[in-house]
Formats: structure tokens, C-alpha cells, sequence
């Protein structure tokens, strides 16, 4: 009977060796979700020029700083200013706070959101003040659905939502418009 306890216990540890050796060569788990939250990488005090296919600056976009996110690709700014450069105007954005989502190439400004065009041979001076906008960086088309304040050396106007398209220069505003127009004569 001894014998049989004897080889009972070594095969229990015969049996506990073996696992807790499978245990020790197996990959520790890693919480994937919880280093999603972390910055792959971020940028303090920069500016980045973009050149389009003549090599002419097609925009600037410089800011305080940005934590950018690998796992879905989104980019978060602190106080980004942009400076987008065409041949007819100059047109620059800020705003306090800024999310671009690279595959959507969506860029959601916050708080304090600015658009100023400079005055030019067929367009006076605009200045555009809200406090959310959303930008389609491909179609280059602008817009809010919150109030905004559209401010021309002719006019100062007021509305609730707006549409910007910039390749028409034209703004659409879409609900409770109110403002003042001075004629020039």
C-alpha cells in the first residue's frame, strides 16, 4: 500500500511539474483595449506643411500639440491653426481643440473655432465664428449644426447651422438667419 501512495504523490507532482511548466512558457496576456488608450507617439510645438503636385505649399497646420492613436488612427490637437494657401485667397482655421480621423479624413474642430478669408480681387474679407466644425478634407467641404456668426465688412449675420464649400466659395446658411447688410454705394 505504501508503494501505491508513494507513486500517487509522484505522479501528482509529476502532473503539477508538468503544468506548471506549460504555464510558464505560454505568452502573458495583454490587455489590448486598455493600451489603446495610450499615444503611440505625440508632437509638442510643431508645424507640417503639406505641397501639392507643383510644389507649392497647400497648407500649414501647426499646434500646440498632438497625441496620435495607432489603433484607429485619430489624431487629437491642441490649439491647431491652419493656414490653407490658394491661388485666389488665403483661408486659416483655429479653434482650441481639433480630432482628425485619418480614414475618414475628417477633421472635427472644437471651441473657439475660427475661419478668417482674406480679402481678395472677387471676394471681400469673411470672418466665420463657431463653436463645432467639421471639415471633409477631401471634398473640402465645411459644416456645423450649431450657431454660428458670419461677419463681412458689408454684413454681420447670424444662423443656426452652416455650410462652407470651399472649391465653390460658397457658405449656405441653414436655419433662424438673422443679421444686418450695409450697402456700399
Amino acid at each position: 500500500m505504501r508503494t501505491y501512495i508513494t507513486l500517487a504523490i509522484f505522479i501528482m507532482i509529476a502532473i503539477g511539474s508538468f503544468w506548471f511548466l506549460q504555464d510558464l512558457t505560454k505568452e502573458p496576456a495583454t490587455d489590448k483595449e486598455s493600451d489603446s488608450n495610450f499615444p503611440d507617439y505625440f508632437l509638442e510645438n510643431f508645424s507640417i506643411t503639406n505641397m501639392d503636385l507643383q510644389g507649392q505649399p497647400e497648407y500649414i497646420l501647426k499646434a500646440k500639440k498632438m497625441l496620435h492613436y495607432s489603433n484607429d488612427g485619430k489624431a487629437e490637437l491642441e490649439q491647431p491653426f491652419i493656414n490653407i494657401t490658394q491661388p485666389e485667397n488665403n483661408i486659416t482655421l483655429q479653434a482650441s481643440r481639433a480630432i482628425f480621423i485619418q480614414q475618414k479624413n475628417i477633421l472635427y474642430l472644437h471651441d473657439k473655432v475660427i475661419i478668417h478669408r482674406g480679402a481678395s480681387k472677387t471676394q471681400s474679407e469673411l470672418f466665420i465664428y463657431t463653436d463645432y466644425l467639421k471639415i471633409d478634407t477631401q471634398s473640402h467641404i465645411a459644416e456645423t449644426h450649431l450657431a454660428a456668426q458670419v461677419k463681412t465688412p458689408e454684413a454681420e449675420l447670424n444662423t443656426i447651422g452652416l455650410i462652407l464649400d470651399n472649391t465653390k466659395g460658397v457658405v449656405k446658411l441653414k436655419s433662424q438667419v438673422r443679421g444686418v447688410y450695409e450697402a456700399t454705394n
